[in-house]
């Protein structure tokens, strides 16, 4: 009996010590005061090697990439930020007609939005966002940084980061309209 309750004591450390999982959200999704009448494909966002697992990353020095040990992705970071990039535009531009490419459609959109993230990783007390946009075959550069104060608030700068990415690629889609 006595090695039972042992077993349930490791199992409830074991339990209480297990990393907490992360997304990143889109609550505050610009919205759009501009008709926009096209549609928009959105493909898989390509992103580097270091985040296409669920470890969250954070450079360590130059050189090193080290995952935090108490947080992690809920899910994988390419889809998520794709279908994040979906549903922004669709409520920004307060239209379906937006959606990812070419998994959801059997006809080509107006616009189709390619979104290479190069780099988002915090880096000493800094969240880092270097991506590159390729539309109608013109591509423009983001780079973004969002200041945290403690590891505790690197998920919600890159959060952050990621918010003013859109709402660039927002007013870049209305721009070039």
């Amino acid at each position: 009996m006595r090695a039972f309750y042992i077993f349930l004591t490791l199992l409830l450390f074991v339990g209480c010590s297990a990393p907490k999982s992360y997304i990143l959200d889109n609550k505050n999704v610009p919205i759009s005061d501009k008709i926009f009448t096209k549609s928009i494909g959105v493909k898989t966002i390509e992103l580097p090697q270091y985040l296409l697992g669920k470890e969250i990353p954070f450079l360590q020095n130059d050189n090193e990439i080290i995952y935090l040990k108490d947080k992690r992705w809920a899910t994988y970071l390419d889809e998520h930020l794709t279908n994040r990039v979906v549903s922004t535009l669709q409520k920004s531009f307060n239209t379906p007609k937006v959606y990812k490419y070419p998994q959801n459609t059997s006809t080509k959109p107006d616009i189709i939005i390619q979104i290479t993230i190069n780099k988002f990783i915090a880096d000493e007390n800094k969240v880092v966002l270097d991506a590159t946009c390729e539309r109608e075959g013109k591509s423009r550069l983001f780079s973004i940084k969002k200041p945290f104060n403690s590891k505790e608030d690197i998920i919600d700068s890159m959060n952050k980061a990621f918010g003013d990415l859109e709402k660039e690629l927002i007013e870049d889609l209305h721009s070039r309209k």
